[in-house]
C-alpha cells in the first residue's frame, strides 16, 4: 500500500471517530434538555395553578371593594358628586363641539349630586357648607362652565338645586352665579325668606345700595315688623338721604323695641331735614336713656354747634371726650369751637392735633391744624403739617388740590403747578382740574398783551381744564365759576351768564367769589345796577381785595376816577400781588396824568410777572405821559417782539416817532396797525397827525374822518376835522363839525367860540 492511500485511510478513520464522538455528546445534551423541560413544565403547571387561585381571590376582593365603593357613593352623595364632577371636568377639558352638548346632562347630574347635602335653609354666608376638596372641585366646574359660556339657565337647574348652588356660590364668593341661582329659585318661591335674604346679602357685598333697598323692602313685605330689618332699612334710607327712614324708626318706637341708637338715628334724620328742635329733642331722649354713648354726645354737640350754641356745644363735646378720648370727630369739633377764641389758641391746636392723629375731620381738619400752627407763629411747622399729610395720603386729591389752591392764592404759581404735576398716576378729581384751570387763568393774567388774540390762546387751556372738572362732577360749583370767568374773558357773555347762574346756585351764600364774578359779568354787559347789587351781596360776608377791585371797576365805569383809585388802593393794600387791580390802577393814574405813579406800578407788575406784555405797554405809555420818548420807544419795541400783532403798540410806536421828529419812521408802524385792525380809531388819528406833520392836508383830513367812522366819540379827531373845515371856510360843514364836538363835550370853549364864528358867517 502506497503512503498516500495509507494517509487517506487514516484521515477517514479520524474523521469518522470524531463524528461519532460529537454524536454521542449531542445525544447526552438532548437527554439533559429533555429532563429540564419536563421539570420546567411541571413547575409552570404548579405556578399557573397558584396564579389562578390568586386571581380568583383578587377578583373576589375587587368585587367586594366595588360593592363597598357603590355603597359609599350611595350613602355619601358628596363623594359620589365629587367623582362625577371630576369626570365631567375631564370630559369638558378633553372635548369640543357637539360632545359638550352631549355631556350637559352629565354635568347637571354631577352638579346636583355634589350640592345635594346643602340645605336650602342654610345660614346666609355660612362657611362650612362644603369640604375644602368639594369647594375646589365646584370652583373648577364653575370655571369650566364660564369658559364654555354655560349659564345657570342653560344648565336647566330645578329651583331647589338652584337654591343650593346659590348658597355654594356665596361660599365661593361667585356673586354672579349666586345671584343667577337665587334668581331662578326666587321665580319659583318669591316669598322665601332665605332667598330674599341671600339676594339682599349679594347686593350688600356688591355695594349696590338701590338694589339692596329693593330686596330689603321685599323681605319687609314678608316680615314687616322684624326689628333688625326695620333698623337696616332705616340706616340704608338715611344713607341714601331718603326722609322715609324716619318712618322705620317710628315703627320701632311703636313696637316698643327702639333703642338709644335708634333715637340717635332719628335725631340725625330730623337734623338733616332741618328740624333742629325735634332733632335736639330726640338726641336728648337718647342721652337720657343711655348717657354713656359717646357718639350721641358728639351728635348733640354738633347740633348745638350748628345752632350757634357754642358754650353748650363745648360742654357736650367735653362730655363726649370724657367717655371716649379716642373720638377723633369730637376732637375736631372742639378745635373748631376753640379756634375763634384768641385766648384758647393752644387748646384749639392740641385738639386739632389729636383729631388729625386719629384721622378725623378729613382735609378740613388738616388745614385747620395748619392754620392754627400759622396763627401760633410756627410757619415752618404749618407747612410741614400739610406736607406730612400729603406724604401720608399722596392719593388724597382734595388735599392736594387745596394745597395747590393755597399756593396759588399766595402767588406761588410754580409750586402749585408742581403739586399738580406730582399727582400719582390714576388719581383723577374734579378739584384737580379746577386748580389746573385757575393756574391757566393766573398765567394768562401774567402773560397778557391786551390784544385779546393772545388771551384766547391762553384761556383756551383753562376752558378745557374746567370742562374736564365738570365731566367728573357736574355739581362742582367752583368749576362752573371758573368756566364763567373764562368765558367772560373770552367775550362769550351769554355762555358766562348761564355758567355763573349755576355757580350761584351751587356755591354757598357765604362764598363771595360767585357774587364778585357775577358783578364783573354785569359790568361787561353794561348793567351797572346789577353789578352794584352783586358786589354788595358779596361784601355782606366781609371786604376783601377782590371786592375792592370790583368796586373800583364799577367806579371807573361810571367816571368816578377818584373813587376808583381809592378802591384799587384798598385792593392792593389787602393783596399787593393782585395783578388786575394794579393794572387797572395804572389806567386810572394815566387818566389823572400821574405818569410817575404809573411807572412805579408798572415796575412792580414787571417784577411780579416779567412776561406781562401789557404791563410793559403801560410802562411805555407812562414814559409817553412824561415825554420820555426814547424809553417809551424801547419798551414798545420789546412789546412788539413778543406780540407783532399788537396794533395798539404799533400805533403808540408811530406816535413816539412823530414826537421824536422821525415822521419817516412813523408811517410804517401806523400802516401796519391799520392793516391789522381797520377799526382802530387811534391808528387813523395818529396817521392823520403824521400827515399834518408832513403837510399832506387832504390825507390827514381823510384819516381823521376814518377815525370818526371807527369811533364817533373820538374828540381829537372831530376837533381836527372841524378845524380843517373852519380853516377852509366851509362854514356850514364846519358848524356841523363844531356841534358834534359840543355833543361830546358841551363845555368845550374853543368849539363853542368857533361855532359862534361860523353862525355869524352864515347869517
Amino acid at each position: 500500500m502506497d503512503p498516500l492511500t495509507a494517509a487517506f485511510g487514516l484521515a477517514c478513520i479520524g474523521v469518522g471517530g470524531g463524528a461519532g464522538y460529537w454524536l454521542k455528546k449531542a445525544d447526552e445534551r438532548l437527554q439533559r434538555l429533555s429532563e429540564t423541560a419536563v421539570v420546567l413544565q411541571a413547575g409552570q403547571a404548579a405556578h399557573f395553578s397558584h396564579l389562578n387561585t390568586e386571581v380568583n381571590t383578587l377578583q373576589q376582593r375587587l368585587s367586594h371593594m366595588t360593592g363597598l365603593v357603590e355603597a359609599l357613593r350611595a350613602t355619601h352623595p358628596e363623594i359620589d358628586g365629587a367623582l362625577l364632577v371630576h369626570s365631567v371636568i375631564v370630559h369638558y377639558e378633553n372635548s369640543t363641539g357637539i360632545e359638550q352638548a352631549v355631556s350637559r346632562s352629565d354635568a347637571l347630574e354631577a352638579l346636583e349630586t355634589l350640592i345635594s347635602p346643602i340645605s336650602t335653609e342654610s345660614e346666609i354666608g355660612a362657611e362650612s357648607l362644603l369640604t375644602s376638596a368639594t369647594e375646589s372641585l365646584l370652583s373648577r366646574l364653575l370655571d369650566v362652565f364660564q369658559s364654555r359660556q354655560i349659564t345657570v339657565e342653560a344648565l336647566g337647574l330645578n329651583p331647589v338645586a338652584a337654591h343650593r348652588l346659590g348658597h355654594a356660590s356665596l361660599l365661593l364668593r361667585r356673586y354672579d352665579w349666586a345671584e343667577s341661582c337665587f334668581g331662578v329659585a326666587y321665580r319659583s318661591s318669591p316669598g322665601n325668606q332665605n332667598i330674599l335674604e341671600a339676594l339682599e346679602h349679594i347686593a350688600l357685598q356688591r355695594g349696590d345700595e338701590e338694589l339692596r333697598r329693593h330686596w330689603l323692602e321685599a323681605r319687609m313685605t314678608v316680615t314687616p315688623d322684624q326689628p333688625e330689618l326695620l333698623r337696616a332699612h332705616a340706616h340704608l334710607l338715611a344713607k341714601l338721604g331718603d326722609a322715609e327712614a324716619e318712618r322705620d324708626v317710628r315703627r320701632l318706637e311703636a313696637l316698643g323695641v327702639d333703642t338709644a341708637a335708634d333715637r340717635s338715628l332719628l335725631s340725625g334724620l330730623r337734623a338733616r331735614a332741618g328740624s333742629r328742635s325735634e332733632a335736639l329733642e330726640a338726641i336728648e331722649l337718647a342721652l337720657a336713656d343711655d348717657p354713656e354713648r359717646s357718639d350721641d354726645w358728639y351728635s348733640y354737640a354738633q347740633l348745638l354747634y350748628d345752632d350757634g350754641e357754642q358754650g353748650k356745644a363745648q360742654q357736650a363735646v367735653d362730655r363726649c371726650l370724657e367717655i371716649d378720648r379716642q373720638n377723633g370727630e369730637a376732637w375736631g369739633l372742639l378745635a373748631k369751637l376753640l379756634a375763634p377764641m384768641a385766648n384758647r389758641l393752644d387748646g384749639a391746636l392740641k385738639a386739632a392735633i389729636h383729631a388729625v392723629a386719629l384721622e378725623a375731620g378729613g382735609t378740613e381738619l388738616v388745614f385747620l391744624k395748619s392754620d392754627l400752627l400759622l396763627a401760633s407763629g410756627k410757619l415752618t411747622e404749618s407747612n410741614e403739617a400739610l406736607q406730612r399729610a400729603l406724604l401720608a395720603s399722596p392719593d388724597n386729591a382734595e388735599l392736594r388740590a387745596r394745597m395747590a389752591s393755597r399756593k396759588l392764592l399766595n402767588g406761588f404759581i410754580n409750586e402749585a403747578q408742581t403739586l399738580l404735576d406730582e399727582t400719582p398716576l390714576g388719581i383723577d378729581h374734579a378739584l384737580l382740574h379746577v386748580i389746573e384751570g385757575r393756574l391757566r387763568l393766573a398765567r394768562a393774567d401774567r402773560e397778557r398783551d391786551g390784544t385779546g388774540e393772545t388771551d384766547a390762546n391762553l384761556l383756551g387751556e383753562a376752558l378745557t381744564a374746567f370742562n374736564d372738572g365738570l365731566r367728573l362732577d357736574r355739581e362742582c360749583g367752583v368749576a362752573w365759576l371758573g368756566l364763567a370767568r373764562t368765558k367772560r374773558l373770552l367775550g362769550d357773555l351769554q355762555g358766562a351768564e348761564e355758567d355763573i347762574a349755576r355757580a350761584l346756585r351751587l356755591l354757598p351764600d357765604e362764598d363771595p367769589s360767585s357774587s364778585s364774578e357775577a358783578a364783573l359779568l354785569a359790568l361787561d354787559c353794561e348793567d351797572i345796577s346789577a353789578a352794584t347789587k352783586h358786589i354788595e351781596a358779596a361784601a355782606i360776608h366781609g371786604n376783601s381785595a377782590t371786592i375792592s377791585y370790583v368796586r373800583g371797576n364799577i367806579a371807573a365805569r361810571t367816571g368816578s376816577l377818584d373813587k376808583a383809585l381809592m378802591q384799587f388802593d384798598e385792593a392792593l393794600s389787602a393783596d399787593p400781588g393782585h395783578i388786575r387791580a394794579r393794572l387797572n390802577r395804572t389806567s386810572i393814574l394815566m387818566a389823572l396824568g400821574e405818569g410817575k405813579k404809573v411807572l412805579d406800578d408798572t415796575e412792580i407788575l414787571l417784577d411780579l410777572a416779567p412776561s406781562l406784555t401789557l404791563a410793559r405797554l403801560r410802562r411805555a405809555e407812562g414814559f409817553m405821559l412824561l415825554s420820555e420818548w426814547d424809553n417809551a420807544r424801547d419798551d414798545l419795541k420789546m412789546v412788539l417782539e413778543a406780540a407783532p400783532h399788537h396794533y395798539h403798540a404799533l400805533t403808540q410806536l408811530g406816535s413816539c416817532y412823530i414826537s421824536l421828529k422821525r415822521p419817516e419812521r412813523a408811517e410804517g408802524p401806523l400802516n401796519e396797525a391799520i392793516r391789522l385792525n381797520q377799526n382802530h380809531a387811534a391808528a387813523w388819528h395818529q396817521r392823520g397827525l403824521l400827515y399834518l406833520e408832513l403837510k399832506e392836508m387832504d390825507a390827514a383830513f381823510d384819516d381823521f374822518q376814518a377815525a370818526i367812522r371807527c369811533d364817533a366819540n373820538h374828540l381829537d379827531a372831530r376837533l381836527h376835522v372841524a378845524a380843517t373845515l373852519h380853516q377852509q371856510e366851509q362854514h356850514e360843514a364846519a358848524a356841523a363839525a363844531w356841534r358834534a364836538v359840543l355833543t361830546i363835550d358841551p363845555d368845550h370853549t374853543v368849539a363853542r367860540t368857533r361855532l359862534g364864528d361860523c353862525e355869524v358867517k352864515l347869517i
